[in-house]
């Protein structure tokens, strides 16, 4: 599912959140305590991966903590993303010492809602848009819409700014890359960081994954 999307030492694990992700730890559980089955099952599932993907670099029993800005928490050395949508959650971590930022999104490959078009894509957006390697046009925008959460995820671990939909330009090859621009002056993103990505139509999701190399 996730095969290729990132450079080779990036670590990712995948599962659906139907299935058994095992038990959570206590401080795990508290964190979802009160929330909805669906909520809580999606949590644990994401915790079960990001468990997985974290023992590749020999960490064991580290409880990945949320901050109050909601984003986790990751052990030292380490950068990483988290995903869910129905039916997909999916982790990717790498050294920090090589990466400032990671991020990974996952969405549905169905057809954006036209009401929201105008929310998430910028106007030189929409005036390139069509269809793009099989993908309709609505569907693309909602590719647009997943590149650019996973470009906020990567970018928050680096300049902890929010960025409105608006304020990112992605460009989307066919070959599966994609480009992106940061409008506003970002002073962490300066003197040439490039934000770099892959995406992906696999399995029924649209999948999208990001970093910014030191």
């Amino acid at each position: 599912m996730l095969e290729g999307l990132f450079p080779e030492d990036i670590q990712t694990a995948y599962a659906s959140p139907a299935a058994p992700p095992g038990e959570l730890a206590a401080e795990d559980l508290a964190l979802v305590a009160t929330a909805v089955p669906k909520r809580q099952r999606e949590f644990a599932t994401g915790r079960a991966c990001a468990r997985q993907v974290l023992a590749h670099f020999g960490i064991v029993g580290f409880v990945l903590r949320s901050a109050p800005t909601r984003e986790p928490i990751w052990p030292e050395g380490i950068v990483g993303s988290l995903t869910h949508t129905d039916g997909l959650c999916a982790v990717a971590a790498g050294p920090a010492a090589r990466y400032a930022g990671i991020g990974i999104d996952a969405e549905p490959a169905l057809p954006l809602p036209a009401d929201l078009v105008g929310h998430i894509a910028h106007d030189e957006e929409i005036r390139a848009a069509g269809p793009l390697a099989g993908l309709e046009e609505s569907v693309v925008h909602r590719l647009r819409f997943s590149a650019k959460e996973a470009v906020y995820k990567c970018q928050f671990a680096l300049t902890r700014r929010f960025l409105e939909f608006h304020e990112v330009v992605v460009a989307l090859d066919p070959r599966g890359q994609l480009t992106t621009r940061v409008l506003p002056a970002v002073p962490e993103l300066a003197g040439g960081t490039r934000i770099l990505g892959r995406w992906a139509r696999r399995g029924g999701f649209l999948l999208v994954a990001a970093w910014i190399l030191r």
